[in-house]
């Protein structure tokens, strides 16, 4: 394939919403590169209410750079990949020659159900070598290396045995992938679990941060930081945000998050124009050479998520999940945490301790939150059903 300018995207862009996609092109002297959303575009039921007969998207892919990023990998779910959704993936980045991509470092989809939530993982070194297994099998899919990014979580899970910045580390030693470093998401963390984010990049393979995110947040009353991704970026995060790219020496671009609230689009380009002005006061103008990142060489096979080495992992996984979604496995575990525990083969005090442990509070949280996602669900499939009929009626000629 011919090269295209999407083969190394360059600058501070923005994340790529159909609904602002005027206002986007009139700022093109401004906005470097767009990262676009891949579910909007290979899952059907948003491509629907997004961009049908991706007229948008195409003229968004002719005029910027373009990168892509993932939400419903759930990498770190062990458990088997979701192969569908690779597919489609891959078959979006070939069709539309976009080379760059993410996805979280996260999991949200266990047993059938799909939080849309990201949970964090335990950070300890078994999760590093499922993942290890995982990313392997996504990079084979996809015929390219690709960022993880790092997310904001309610809680990180008690008692593990690695800092989330060593758990980072030990990733990128283990595996040849790059990080997507979201400032907001670190200042949230921070701010949110006590621990100081400078300290945290002395203790991050900064050399390894090929792409960041930048998003706004909001405060709750209790003091705590959402990731809304609705509002303008937290004043103490812009500090940080020049701290990251200044020691981020290989970083290639920065992508601002806006997901609601998109208009006035100034508001959107007076944080685009700052990031700018940040990220070019310690970049050339012009892309340097990408410096050469050297992985680990060992690649492991196929993974096996009933593998006894991750069978501890697994269980924590599928019993976080029960709490969350069924009311009876959280009344048994509240009596006993070791009888419900062995429904999923959990039997190590360690982890079990895991799972006691973790904030009540965000539990019931995740818990009050699954209620309102499937009461949501039942309405968006009825909504989507009609919207589906409707179209096809359209391809046929209005027949029906």
């Amino acid at each position: 394939m011919a090269p295209t300018h999407h083969d190394s995207p360059y600058g501070v862009g923005l994340a790529y919403r159909f609904s602002v996609h005027e206002e986007t092109v009139q700022h093109r002297d401004e906005i470097d590169l767009l990262e676009i959303s891949t579910e909007d575009y290979i899952v059907r039921e948003r491509r629907i209410y997004a961009d049908p007969d991706e007229r948008l998207l195409h003229d968004a892919l002719a005029k910027f750079p373009c990168v892509a990023h993932g939400l419903q990998l759930s990498l770190g779910t062990v458990g088997p990949l979701n192969q569908t959704y690779l597919n489609g993936t891959r078959r979006f980045l070939d069709e539309n020659g976009i080379k760059v991509f993410s996805e979280h470092l996260a999991y949200h989809s266990v047993d059938g159900n799909d939080l849309t939530m990201f949970l964090p993982m335990p950070f300890e070194e078994g999760s590093v070598q499922w993942l290890k297994q995982n990313y392997y099998a996504v990079r084979r899919d996809l015929g390219r290396p690709f960022a993880l990014e790092n997310v904001t979580y309610h809680f990180p899970v008690p008692h593990g045995t690695l800092s989330e910045a060593d758990f980072l580390r030990r990733l990128t030693e283990e595996t040849d992938c790059t990080l997507l470093l979201d400032v907001t998401n670190v200042f949230n963390n921070a701010s949110n679990h006590g621990y100081d984010p400078i300290e945290f990049f002395d203790r991050l393979p900064m050399e390894r941060v090929s792409q960041m995110h930048l998003a706004g947040g909001e405060q709750n009353p209790d003091g705590t930081w959402e990731d809304c991704h609705s509002s303008p970026v937290m004043d103490p995060v812009w500090p940080l945000f020049d701290e990251a790219v200044r020691r981020a020496v290989n970083v290639r671009h920065v992508i601002l998050e806006r997901d609601s609230r998109l208009k006035p689009f100034e508001s959107v380009m007076h944080d685009i124009r700052k990031a700018r002005e940040i990220f070019y006061s310690h970049r050339p103008e012009e892309a340097p050479e990408m410096a050469l990142i050297e992985g680990n060489v060992d690649e492991p096979g196929e993974p096996d998520f009933l593998s006894p080495e991750f069978a501890d992992l697994r269980g924590y996984q599928r019993s976080m999940m029960a709490q969350i979604t069924d009311p009876d496995f959280q009344s048994l575990f509240r009596k006993n945490p070791i009888e419900a525990t062995s429904r999923f083969s959990l039997s190590d005090p360690d982890w079990i301790r895991k799972l006691t442990d973790s904030d009540g509070r965000s539990m019931h949280h995740f818990q009050e939150s699954w209620k309102a996602f499937r009461k949501e669900d039942k309405q968006i499939a009825k909504d989507y059903e009609k919207r589906e009929w409707s179209s096809w009626a359209q391809q046929l000629g209005g027949q029906f």
